[in-house]
């Protein structure tokens, strides 16, 4: 998730480079059905009939104008499987370095935060899509294709399962074997996943489910930067702050909708107008986002949880309602939705000290559990780095531990140091 809570400190991101000119692309070359650049109408729409078919396979492609590094450039559709694995449509972007004689291993990138609405889509502003995933640079001139998914719901489709870890990496591995349909890129089987917040728990959960769920490729690791792993952990820091109760109402609208689950049990009748409202703004860009920020005041010092059912967050009184959350069906959604587990993967984990949103000792007592599990961790810990800053400090390692995966280096471990771990800074 974007890092709302620091909204009102930092107005803007970083400057990022502009995309490159295109250098054109063979339209007779792409699949069925090519949408004209621009038009999103006719690009995100998708019928029943083209839903049918295996996952992972283009509905249809637009060539864009490729990013710094990249020689090739796509918009792109296809075919997932959704968090009750129905059938659903995806899209994303895709860029690639120039054509290599051995095929190309790939990195599906999971972005933080945009909305739920469909109209959240980053590919529906391509350029400013390819500028917000990290180390696109550096992963390109390793000679890597990079594709970034919507995720379910944002672009296509009407509800995007926010949080919800099976929905976000079946479209990250699908994304991969949509790339690999791409005529010209050498798109190879081996991949790797990396993302930023509400993309890190997308890595993660990729990591998790890569094996059953496809197969055919082979996926050498899983990176993550200020990733939510515990859910029930991140509503009880943040219930009472912009972040937090930005994350809630995405959280509850989209679920309520998608599991068919009566808001009424866990939102205040009041504060459901605000959650509404909330459920329609998406947080693209700075003024996106400070607005996102300026609607969470609308729901007064009360908040938007009911009495009582703030009890799972530890900030109601037990036995006062609370039981809805901790034992009914929104309690299995948040257990669902922590705590991934990929075993048997190597998993570079980055956390900022200074995270207020995404808190750091939840971070490393997943990292621990890792650990316990057998998992060979690079745990990096960045001192003085807030929930958006850990992502700037740690594009550079994690794109350069990337690479080594997929170059097939052993990877290396930092649990037989994590209990005396220490915030540094991030390391190469």
């Amino acid at each position: 998730m974007q890092d709302v809570r620091t909204l009102f400190a930092r107005m803007a991101r970083r400057p990022r480079p502009l995309a490159a000119l295109c250098v054109g692309a063979a339209l007779a070359l792409l699949p069925p059905q090519p949408a004209r650049a621009g038009d999103a109408r006719d690009f995100y729409s998708v019928s029943s009939a083209q839903l049918r078919g295996r996952p992972g396979t283009l509905i249809r492609a637009e060539p864009l104008s490729p990013p710094p590094g990249a020689v090739a450039a796509y918009r792109i559709l296809y075919r997932s499987r959704g968090a009750r694995g129905e059938p659903v449509a995806v899209s994303g972007v895709v860029a690639a370095p120039a054509p290599e004689a051995r095929r190309a291993p790939v990195v599906t990138w999971g972005h933080g935060t945009t909305g739920i609405e469909p109209g959240c889509a980053p590919s529906r502003f391509p350029r400013r899509d390819f500028a917000s995933i990290s180390g696109l640079g550096d992963l390109l001139a390793d000679g890597v294709i990079v594709v970034a998914t919507d995720y379910q719901g944002l672009g296509a489709g009407a509800v995007h399962p926010y949080l919800v870890g099976a929905s976000e990496a079946h479209a990250m591995i699908d994304a991969v074997r949509a790339a690999r349909a791409l005529p010209g890129l050498g798109a190879g089987t081996r991949f790797a996943s990396w993302g930023f917040s509400e993309g890190g728990q997308a890595s993660l959960f990729t990591g998790a489910l890569a094996a059953r769920y496809a197969p055919e490729l082979r996926f050498e690791g899983a990176a993550a930067v200020s990733a939510p792993t515990e859910l029930r952990r991140l509503l009880a820091g943040d219930i009472g702050t912009p972040a937090g109760e930005a994350v809630a109402s995405y959280a509850a609208w989209s679920w309520s909708r998608l599991y068919h689950l009566p808001l009424g049990e866990v939102v205040r009748p009041a504060a459901v107008p605000t959650l509404e409202h909330i459920a329609t703004l998406c947080s693209l860009d700075a003024p996106q986002r400070l607005t996102l920020g300026l609607s969470t005041f609308g729901y007064g010092a009360a908040g938007l949880l009911r009495h009582g059912a703030s009890a799972v967050a530890g900030l109601g009184a037990p036995g006062s309602g609370g039981d809805v959350l901790d034992r009914g069906p929104w309690a299995r959604l948040i257990a669902r939705n922590s705590r991934p587990t990929p075993r048997g993967v190597p998993v570079f984990l980055a956390q900022g000290a200074d995270d207020t949103l995404v808190a750091p000792s939840t971070t490393r007592n997943y990292a621990r559990q890792l650990c316990r599990d057998g998992v060979r961790l690079d745990y990096r810990e960045i001192a003085l780095a807030d929930h958006g800053g850990a992502e700037l400090a740690s594009a550079e390692p994690a794109t350069h531990w990337l690479a080594a995966r997929l170059a097939g280096a052993r990877p290396p471990s930092d649990c037989a140091a994590l209990d005396r771990h220490r915030p540094a800074a991030a390391r190469r």
